[in-house]
């Protein structure tokens, strides 16, 4: 489950940046379109206010084929993201949400696994593990009242009691 986790958030993360580098870019153009717009504005506000003759009056670019204002209009469209594209990111979208829901509802069971079920109280007994018994994934406290389950396998002398295929230890009441 972690591994997949792992996978799906990798996929995640690079989708993601994919479509955070393409909003940038789109952000840039859009940017430069309201730029070029309030330019546009701008002027349009200057002639509003002068007389009607000089209203009508095009100026025209050096060229003399576009007036100036609507050469200054002109502005790259962004192109499409592709139709695969935006499947390929619903389906992760779709599938992180199910991780995340899996991963919520373990934890969610975990945690009720760590309080004790008050029905089981009576049957709680103080015990004392034996390490020489302990299988090298465990990990006993000094005490040896506690133990764990470690992330790797712990370096320990090879005993003819130990546990190797489960996670075992004798133990004794006390």
């Amino acid at each position: 489950l972690q591994e997949q986790e792992a996978v799906l958030q990798a996929q995640l993360d690079q989708a993601y940046g994919e479509l955070t580098e393409g909003r940038q870019q789109y952000i840039s153009s859009v940017s430069e379109r309201k730029s070029l717009l309030d330019t546009l504005i701008a002027e349009i506000e200057k002639k509003r206010d002068q007389p009607e003759v000089e209203f009508l009056m095009v100026r025209l670019a050096p060229l003399g084929l576009f007036p100036v204002s609507c050469e200054a209009a002109k502005a790259p469209i962004p192109e499409p993201v592709s139709p695969e594209l935006q499947r390929t990111v619903q389906s992760l979208l779709e599938t992180s949400q199910l991780v995340l829901g899996a991963v919520a509802k373990f934890k969610g069971k975990a945690k009720k696994r760590q309080q004790p079920d008050v029905s089981l109280c009576r049957a709680l007994v103080k015990v004392t593990l034996d390490p020489e018994t302990a299988s090298p994934y465990l990990i006993l406290s000094k005490d040896c009242k506690t133990v764990r389950l470690g992330s790797r396998q712990e370096n320990l002398p090879d005993t003819p009691q130990r546990f190797t295929g489960s996670p075992s230890a004798l133990g004794s009441q006390g």
